[in-house]
């Protein structure tokens, strides 16, 4: 009795031919003249595209479908779809498709796509899209069938395919994934309903560093946002996340093409003024529609309608990173104006509290903030905000090795300036602040970043002067940074352990001479360290352990040092206590 063929493939999608198929052993060679094809407009060799087509028709024809049949008939469209793209007549295969309803028939296809397995789902997705763009592509009308199976809620994992398939340096794929998206993008009522999902979707896929991808993604968001503009701007005020620097990449993105489009522009204003938003952040219509000026054209007369600083107040406390952002670009365009910073001055303990938000995945939010409070202080009278310095200050430190050199740049070159702002009675309290930043300001006197290197240098002299240590100030004049690290563990021998764990938080910093910097000054404060317990060696080995295999030499070699001398350290003082032990045991031992 013949077995039949189980109801999954036992291995996953593999590649199945008919026995036919095999290789027929070769005949002698003979010259013949070359007579035509009498195929029509079909491209492929008779015998091809026959075993293709008989394959076809069988499974179209048959009442029971096994997973063999099926996965014989989805390798035969496949074959004639890939050999038939690099001629130049499809007609014929077109019309064998649409008279066979061939869209309907590869709905198969859907079932494998939710499968456990995931190389069956991948290969029933790269099935899928290239079968989709092949049916759309050569005719009218297969087109609407095709796009009717392939659902939105599919869409994620048709175009994961073509981002990593268009990376390819060549090939058949790259070709079928440009097709598919061409007729995506020429068919966005059909093709893109399901907006939040396919927001998310790239909102996910912004956080890689694929330049060709991003490019792709801001392609298709265009194209969405002017389909259904109302959609994709209330998705993303109220579905992405809130606190994530690709939702505000996406609201940059979306806010330029206001600039460009009336038809956006007023969607934007309609959106700002729509009860359903003003409910979820609970703020009135009113407040939130006179946002709209902050992304026009900052004319003279826009933003003397836009100096309302109780209402900005109000605003500022709404907790939408992309209300924000349109709140904080406001501030700053008023900040650039001399007579409006000194109004909105009452504003900056507000605008300090924005900087929660202002970590790296934020960087605009932390460079709008920063500017707006350099832009403030730059102008006369900054002693005024004497009470808000030191714990600006503070939290001007998280921001020293940002992620951005423009928010490092600009957080150090402002501590400079709040530092000198305090008066005679916060003096005291700000010279706490002062202490814990000299360390972060002289391992960013070697950014990798010119200007943040000099701009830390700089304040580093100004916070010495501050503190009246003249010798600080004289070494970081002339850049005597091992020198500097000798003074700052002599100067104050207190601060020697802050300083150690201090360090500690620069061992995975991004930049290879920071990492360097935090391990030699490691190495020089364990010789100041007065407290060496075991504990504490360990931890600091295990710290240091990974940088024994960093990428750059210089780091590996201090690392290894390091590690070396703490573990030396260790072996000594187990020593030295196996000494003491025995030496109390042996007046005990004449005792007994």
């Amino acid at each position: 009795m013949e077995k039949k063929p189980p109801k999954r493939p036992k291995v996953a999608w593999k590649e199945i031919r008919a026995p036919h198929e095999r290789k027929s052993q070769p005949e002698p060679y003979e010259l013949t003249e070359v007579q035509p094809l009498h195929c029509g407009a079909d491209s492929l060799p008779f015998s091809e595209k026959e075993e293709a087509m008989d394959v076809i028709q069988k499974y179209l024809r048959s009442t029971e479908k096994d997973e063999l049949l099926k996965m014989m008939f989805l390798e035969s469209i496949c074959n004639i779809c890939k050999v038939s793209s690099k001629k130049d007549s499809c007609e014929g295969l077109a019309v064998f498709c649409h008279e066979n309803n061939l869209a309907e028939k590869i709905k198969v296809l859907i079932c494998f796509t939710n499968t456990q397995n995931k190389i069956v789902q991948e290969r029933a997705m790269e099935r899928l899209w290239n079968l989709s763009s092949f049916i759309a592509s050569n005719s009218n009308s297969c087109q609407e069938p095709s796009a009717k199976f392939v659902r939105p809620h599919h869409w994620r994992d048709i175009i994961c395919m073509i981002l990593q398939t268009t990376e390819e340096s060549s090939g058949d794929n790259k070709k079928w994934a440009n097709t598919m998206l061409d007729v995506i993008l020429r068919d966005p009522a059909t093709w893109l309903t399901d907006v939040p999902e396919i927001l998310v979707f790239i909102q996910r896929n912004l956080g890689s560093n694929n330049a060709s991808a991003h490019q792709i993604l801001f392609s298709v968001l265009d194209v969405l946002a002017m389909e259904f503009p109302r959609d994709v701007l209330m998705s993303v005020l109220i579905d992405l996340p809130e606190n994530d620097s690709t939702t505000l990449d996406i609201w940059n993105r979306l806010l330029s093409l206001a600039l460009t489009s009336e038809h956006f522009l007023a969607e934007l204003f309609s959106i700002l003024q729509s009860q359903m938003l003003c409910g979820i952040l609970n703020v009135t219509k009113t407040r939130l529609g006179f946002l709209l000026l902050a992304v026009m054209h900052p004319t003279e007369e826009k933003l003397q309608e836009l100096y309302k600083p109780e209402l900005l107040q109000v605003l500022l406390k709404v907790k939408s990173l992309p209300i924000l952002w349109l709140v904080l670009k406001g501030l700053l365009l008023m900040s650039e104006r001399p007579e409006m910073a000194r109004g909105i001055g009452d504003l900056l303990p507000n605008i300090m509290e924005t900087l929660q938000f202002a970590n790296n995945a934020n960087t605009r939010i932390a460079l709008m903030a920063v500017k707006i409070f350099a832009n403030v202080m730059s102008h006369p009278g900054k002693r005024r905000f004497s009470s808000i310095a030191v714990n600006l200050a503070w939290k001007l430190l998280h921001l020293f090795n940002h992620v951005s050199s423009e928010v490092r740049e600009g957080s150090i070159r402002l501590f400079k300036d709040v530092m000198e702002a305090v008066t005679f009675c916060e003096k005291r309290s700000m010279k706490n602040v002062v202490c814990t930043g000299l360390l972060p300001l002289l391992f960013q006197m070697s950014d990798e970043t010119p200007s943040v290197a000099e701009a830390s240098r700089e304040t580093l002299i100004a916070c010495a002067k501050f503190l009246g240590w003249k010798t600080l100030k004289r070494l970081a004049q002339r850049k005597r940074k091992m020198e500097i690290k000798e003074c700052l563990l002599q100067q104050s021998r207190r601060r020697v352990d802050e300083y150690l764990w201090q360090s500690l938080s620069y061992l995975d910093d991004s930049q290879a001479p920071l990492r360097y910097e935090a391990v030699e000054f490691i190495g020089l404060a364990m010789q100041h360290s007065r407290k060496q317990g075991r504990e504490k060696l360990n931890a600091i080995c295990s710290a240091l352990q990974p940088l024994k295999n960093d990428a750059h030499p210089a780091v590996r070699s201090v690392a290894t040092g390091v590690i070396d001398r703490c573990q030396t350290n260790t072996a000594v003082r187990r020593q030295s206590w196996l000494r003491s032990l025995c030496c109390c045991c042996q007046p005990l031992s004449r005792w007994l």
